[in-house]
């Protein structure tokens, strides 16, 4: 099998992931979709290589199970796939009380968010260090420069990503590799995150963004090299906001704007 390069996209059979994948096929790059759901996942699949012609692959896994990142580089070595841009998108959020929700909701969030995304570069990084150029983008969110009531995990994991994302740009700036990440507010990708969405009313308004626009601002940024991607004017005026702010007003202000999530998602259920 002749070896060529693609895009290995996670978390890719739906919302960002699949306009990731479809962004990188509309500019002619093969491109491996990897998600744990299956059926979605095949049809993204066809979708892509009937639009664009290009070579697509999938493979269905959990990334949040420990082995799966080791079984992910596997695959790719099996089957001969060069990946010379890696977009780290799998993730998990959502908003509850911190002692209210269950070991298995936080842990989730720290497996796939944080473990998954630092084992992936871990494992393809010395390989995409060989080649003549690559690219990695993690996709954070503008939650990583806050500390938010009601997302604590969440918003710690995305901190992670985008400190851990610096770090290695850093770390791999002699190199052939380039390291983005994009920290994205209020994507629309299912009915829960748009109920949590309109739960801000206009602010949360302000702050939409399709999944195409997202991945097409994402993906011209990356090729450029730029290291840290903040999409819409809105979200680079809230984070300067955030810099001018006393820390103990700017708190009382997220958690009553949170907890607007957290009782939108009781009514939801009720």
């Amino acid at each position: 099998m002749v070896s060529e390069n693609y895009a290995l996209i996670t978390g890719s059979s739906r919302g960002i992931g699949k306009a990731f994948a479809m962004e990188c096929a509309s500019r002619s790059i093969n491109v491996l979709l990897v998600s744990r759901s299956g059926n979605n996942l095949e049809e993204t699949a066809s979708l892509i290589r009937e639009k664009f012609k290009v070579q697509v692959d999938h493979f269905p896994i959990d990334l949040a199970e420990k082995e799966s990142p080791q079984k992910v580089y596997n695959w790719c070595r099996e089957m001969n796939y060069t990946i010379n841009i890696l977009i780290n998108n799998a993730g998990v959020g959502g908003t509850d009380v911190f002692d209210g929700s269950s070991v298995e909701y936080d842990d989730q969030r720290i497996q796939l968010n944080i473990r998954a995304l630092v084992l992936m570069c871990k494992l393809f990084i010395p390989d995409m260090k060989k080649l003549k150029q690559a690219y990695i983008l993690n996709v954070s969110s503008l939650s990583a420069f806050f500390s938010i009531p009601y997302k604590s995990v969440y918003a710690a994991s995305k901190s992670f990503v985008l400190s851990f994302s610096k770090s290695i740009s850093y770390e791999l700036s002699d190199s052939s590799i380039s390291v983005s990440v994009v920290c994205p507010n209020g994507v629309i990708t299912n009915e829960e995150i748009l109920s949590r969405i309109n739960a801000h009313g206009l602010i949360g308004r302000l702050t939409l963004i399709s999944t195409d626009r997202l991945a097409e601002i994402s993906i011209n940024a990356m090729f450029r090299g730029k290291e840290v991607i903040i999409p819409k004017p809105i979200n680079k005026f809230l984070l300067f906001v955030h810099k001018i702010i006393p820390e103990k007003i700017e708190q009382k202000l997220l958690l009553r704007e949170f907890n607007k999530e957290v009782q939108a998602s009781k009514n939801k259920i009720t």
